[in-house]
């Protein structure tokens, strides 16, 4: 092996290590976000990639900038402090002032309804309101042929 070998050696493995990037590694279900707040843990160590060399410093916060692995945002952290929150709102569908289903919408914003009975989607469409009562008192009401 001459040096020249050996010098391409030593710079191309820290340069495929950095390839990877460190966001992209930790957290791969970020990969595709588009923007948010970056999250900085992820950003220092990125950063610290610079000590071995310039290129591999460079394409770990390119390759987590490019994939937006970096950007932290609503994700696992934030849902786990909102999972003993009370349930924030109740919501009633109507049909003709009559009650055909009820729910509660969740900490996680998700509204599982209980269908007291049966209505058709032309029916829902045309006639039916969706309620919401906040935990206040306070009331929303839309026609579902809006929402839908």
């Amino acid at each position: 092996m001459t040096r020249r070998h050996l010098l391409w050696g030593g710079l191309a493995l820290p340069a495929v290590l950095a390839a990877q990037g460190c966001g992209y590694l930790l957290y791969p279900q970020r990969n595709g976000r588009r923007g948010g707040p970056v999250d900085l843990p992820v950003l220092i160590i990125d950063l610290l990639w610079l000590i071995p060399g310039i290129i591999p410093g460079a394409i770990c916060l390119i390759v987590d900038f490019m994939t937006g692995c970096i950007y932290g945002g609503p994700g696992e952290r934030a849902r786990d402090w909102r999972a003993g929150l009370p349930v924030a709102a109740t919501a009633t569908v109507l049909v003709d002032d009559e009650v055909v289903a009820t729910g509660q919408v969740q900490p996680d914003r998700k509204l599982p309804m209980q269908w007291l009975w049966g209505v058709s989607a032309d029916v829902l469409r045309a006639r039916g309101r969706l309620v919401v009562t906040g935990p206040d008192g306070a009331r929303a009401e839309a026609a579902l042929r809006d929402l839908v």
